[in-house]
This record gives structure tokens, C-alpha cells and sequence, in this order.
């Protein structure tokens, strides 16, 4: 049954379930892409946790999918796009951080770690080494 709530409502209740369902492993939470800039209807969110409850990730992406996810998307009608990541996944570079630096808005950030974190990220350093990793792979994809 799909409710008549805003996007901002939708936000709110994935904000409360992600916090019920991580508990104290919750490091940051994330809202970034076009929705912020109210062009879309998807909500992208990022969430980091402190430490795998499950060594094989893609149980924890189920996880989400399945507590998360779906029933945010059956009760408010958005369609959910997320990052997951533990504390130590997310200090590696991923191409969504691009997404995010570009809008992005906190929701929970535990000792501004997703702050600094970013900003280590955004770092000119940082970001060339970046953009030589993802020529490379440009690179070896096209031979």
C-alpha cells in the first residue's frame, strides 16, 4: 500500500530504519543525486557501517534490500538507490563519491566521519590518483 508522503517523509522513515536496523555499527548516512535538486524521484543514499556483521557482502546488500529497501519503496512509493559500505570499503575510492561531492546532504554522521572523509576524497592529491586508477581501467577495458 503506497502512501500519499512526500519524498522528504520517505527520507525521514529510511533515516529511522536504517538506525533501527544498524544500531551502534552506523557510521554515516547519506542522501545524494538529481532528487536533491527535486529532477527526480529516486532517493540515493549512502550508508556506512563500522564493521561487517556478515563477512560476505552480498548478504549484507540482501539485508538491506530486504529490511530496507523494499519496504520503504512499498510504502512510500519511491524506488531506493543505495551505496553500502563498512568504515573500511569506504575509505577506497568509488565513481559514486563523484555523484555525491557534486549535492549531497547528512543525515547522520557519527564523529563527521563521512565528512572527512570526503574531504580526503576531494583532496587534489588524492584525486588525481583517482582519475589515473579509472583511465587505467578505461584502459584495459578497451583493449
Amino acid at each position: 500500500m503506497v502512501m500519499a508522503m512526500g519524498i522528504e517523509d520517505a527520507k525521514k522513515a529510511l533515516v529511522e530504519k536504517i538506525k533501527e536496523f544498524y544500531g551502534d555499527n552506523l557510521v554515516s548516512i547519506v542522501f545524494y543525486g538529481a532528487h536533491l535538486r527535486k529532477s527526480f524521484d529516486e532517493i540515493d543514499v549512502l550508508v556506512i557501517i563500522d564493521r561487517p556483521y556478515d563477512p560476505v557482502k552480498i548478504n549484507r546488500i540482501a539485508d538491506f534490500i530486504e529490511n530496507i529497501k523494499e519496504p520503504i519503496e512499498r510504502d512510500y512509493g519511491y524506488a531506493i538507490s543505495f551505496e553500502l559500505y563498512t568504515r573500511e570499503e569506504a575509505e577506497n575510492f568509488h565513481s559514486s563519491y563523484l555523484d555525491v561531492a557534486v549535492s549531497y546532504e547528512v543525515a547522520y554522521d557519527r564523529n563527521n566521519y563521512f565528512a572527512s572523509l570526503l574531504k580526503e576524497m576531494l583532496n587534489p592529491k588524492r584525486a588525481i590518483e583517482h582519475v589515473k586508477y579509472l583511465s587505467t581501467i578505461e584502459y584495459i577495458r578497451e583493449e
